[in-house]
């Protein structure tokens, strides 16, 4: 941070006052395009890109002109030096919203204590059953009209390596399957995504065709299961375990799809339990 502090002060303390105010107004009309998306339009993914051109663009230039027009001499040098200041603030603030910002939006569940693991028994609820075709029975972690994610857990070897599925509900088929470790798995469907989580490691899956969403970039502050219920202020053990249901996660596909900010809730299965996102229930498996 230092150093863009730097930055920002050599800009103001070097630079005349037609630059400092070229900065002032292109910034200002940066934040304003960035808050029409964020606040007026509620990030429509299929925006994005317009408003990030407008922002990361439109304001450095209309500051750079600003600039021009109230410069005498070194037009070109005082054009730059707006432009250059404008575009560093611009992707600071992108750093702040899709990075700082979601780290503080973020809900976690305590386990219980009966919460270690399996003990050789498996009997869940009926309600949180379902049959994979030609396997057998699985734990339902999360579904919708279409979609359903199924784990099945080898409860009799630590850590309880599992295979999640996702199956097409309609035609009653797997799509997509994977297999993990262990039994630390959560999982949403959110406008025709799957978001699956391994603990802290996540991926995106088209609840269609089964395939892995390609993406380019992807950004999100989900924590997985953690001993702390602050993970972002401090990883001293609390000698609990805390399993985070909730996640902000953006996402820039190759194919040009934008997922900016979606807040998602996770259903989730840790430690022999399966964990509710919305009610925060939590059912010995």
């Amino acid at each position: 941070m230092s150093k863009y502090k730097e930055f920002f002060r050599r800009s103001f303390t070097l630079t005349s006052m037609p630059v400092k105010v070229g900065i002032s107004i292109g910034a200002l009309v940066s934040i304003v395009f960035g808050l029409v998306y964020l606040v007026v339009l509620r990030e429509p993914g299929s925006q994005f890109y317009l408003f990030a051109e407008l922002a990361c663009l439109g304001g450095p230039i209309i500051g750079g002109i600003v600039a021009v027009l109230r410069t005498q001499e070194h037009k070109l040098k005082a054009f730059f030096a707006c432009f250059r200041t404008i575009f560093v603030m611009v992707f600071i603030l992108f750093g702040v919203t899709y990075v700082v910002l979601p780290q503080f939006d973020r809900r976690n569940v305590q386990l219980p204590t009966f919460c270690d693991g399996f003990d050789g028994s498996f009997d869940p609820p009926s309600h949180l059953t379902y049959t994979v075709p030609d396997l057998g029975t699985g734990i339902l972690i999360v579904s919708d009209a279409q979609t359903a994610v199924v784990a099945m857990i080898d409860y009799d070897q630590p850590p309880f390596p599992s295979t999640v599925f996702v199956l097409n509900k309609n035609e009653d088929k797997i799509v997509q399957s994977m297999r993990f470790k262990d039994d630390v798995i959560s999982a949403a469907i959110d406008k025709g995504i799957v978001y699956i989580f391994n603990d802290k490691l996540g991926y995106l899956i088209d609840a269609h065709t089964g395939e892995f969403v390609e993406t380019y970039l992807i950004i999100d502050n989900y924590g997985g299961l953690s001993e702390s219920d602050r993970p972002i202020i401090s990883r001293a053990s609390s000698g609990h375990w805390y399993m985070e249901t909730t996640a902000v996660r953006s996402s820039w596909s190759v194919d040009g799809t934008v997922k900016s900010r979606p807040h998602l809730t996770f259903n989730g299965i840790a430690r022999g339990c399966f964990i509710s996102g919305y009610t925060h229930e939590i059912t010995q498996l």
